[in-house]
């Protein structure tokens, strides 16, 4: 497990990045194997896995998933793995985190069962088993600002504005939604949530709404507050940080990018 400075985890879900920005690494977590070396036919279906990420990233798919083994009955080398981009990034910054996270999980996890990364605008993982379509919360992190709410009736208020964003934006079938909320006529507040592709409609929603029950014990007094974990993401705060764009994403599992209100 290897954590960065505490600085850089504002920066997930956050970022809002430009043609000259990079991605940013933020987590990795690798289940390394500790009994035995792993098989190199399983060893060669990671590399085989990532490898495929990073093809198909390169088409503009901002979201996908595969496995990869020997089709033998007595090879347990199967490698199960997909990759999520943030839904308001453009397509080539997709295949741009995409790539950069490849890179670096073959080099820190090189001898994982299992293994998770978080970068800014992508999260990619890898494991032995199959992972598909279940809700998955572990590993998981906060995210709080500086600044502190001043009036304690502002945290129920802004679980609520989310509570319903999470509702509209289920009901309307969508993986991910971005929203700006008019706080007291003069400030405006922002809020985005995010479901892997992996997930169906339903395993959405319960992922979305686990992690806001979960904001109260984290995160209450602050104004600025999200969860990530590797099934879904939610963020609220006082500041625009996501990007809006006219710009389509490709062939996806992830609808149109969305301004829900």
């Amino acid at each position: 497990m290897r954590f960065l400075l505490s600085f850089m985890l504002l920066l997930l879900f956050l970022f809002t990045p430009t043609n000259s920005q990079t991605p940013i690494s933020l987590n990795t977590f690798c289940n390394n194997s500790t009994k035995k070396p792993l098989t190199t036919s399983y060893k060669t279906n990671v590399n085989k896995v990532l490898q495929w990420m990073n093809t198909i990233s390169s088409t503009g798919q901002e979201s996908n998933l595969t496995s990869i083994g020997s089709n033998k009955n007595d090879h347990n080398d199967t490698v199960y793995g997909n990759y999520d981009c943030r839904g308001d990034i453009p397509a080539h910054f997709c295949n741009f985190c995409v790539n950069s996270a490849v890179k670096e999980i073959s080099q820190t996890c090189t001898n994982g069962t299992s293994a998770i990364i978080f970068y800014d605008m992508c999260i990619l993982r890898y494991s032995n088993k199959n992972f598909f379509g279940k809700i998955n919360l572990s590993p998981s992190f906060n995210l709080t600002g500086p600044k502190t709410i001043k009036d304690s009736r502002d945290f129920a208020k802004a679980e609520s504005l989310m509570k319903d964003l999470i509702r509209k934006t289920t009901d309307a079938n969508r993986m991910w939604a971005t929203s700006v909320f008019d706080w007291n006529g003069t400030e405006k507040r922002y809020g985005l949530v995010q479901c892997a592709g992996d997930l169906d409609n339903n395993g959405c929603k319960e992922c979305l709404k686990e992690l806001i029950d979960r904001v109260a014990e984290c995160c209450g007094t602050s104004v600025m507050w999200g969860i990530v974990a590797p099934s879904c993401g939610v963020r609220f705060d006082d500041k625009m940080f996501f990007q809006v764009s006219s710009e389509q994403p490709g062939s996806s599992s992830l609808p149109n990018p969305g301004n829900i209100k």
